[in-house]
């Protein structure tokens, strides 16, 4: 009810908050029209939401959970370069046996 119920005020009084943090905003605040006039009361905490809406706090559990991570994708990486590596070296082993049986047709080929 409530998006309906914007899209069809005039005037809408709520918390800067759902307008300025990105997270909420994309939620509660994408059904006001973009000609819609905004009056912040309280704009005196505006820098500090700001500020605290688009900070990251990392914790060294997020580091640590990080360097795990790149650990394993390091790992499938090593797996996967030696996987396609294997592929590569076979699929090269066919091109050569391929390429040295067609020489030995056309020079069999000649010799008739």
């Amino acid at each position: 009810f409530a998006r309906w119920a914007i899209q069809q005020a005039n005037i809408v009084v709520y918390s800067y908050h759902y307008l300025l943090d990105p997270k909420i905003a994309e939620v509660v605040s994408k059904e006001l029209a973009r000609n819609s006039v905004v009056v912040f009361d309280e704009a005196h905490n505006i820098d500090n939401t700001c500020i605290d809406s688009m900070s990251v706090k990392i914790t060294r559990k997020l580091v640590d959970r990080c360097v795990e991570s790149v650990g394993m994708l390091e790992k499938e990486i090593e797996k996967l370069k030696e996987e396609n590596s294997t592929k590569l070296q076979g699929e090269y082993q066919k091109l050569v046996e391929g390429l040295r049986v067609a020489q030995e047709r056309r020079e069999t080929e000649q010799v008739l």
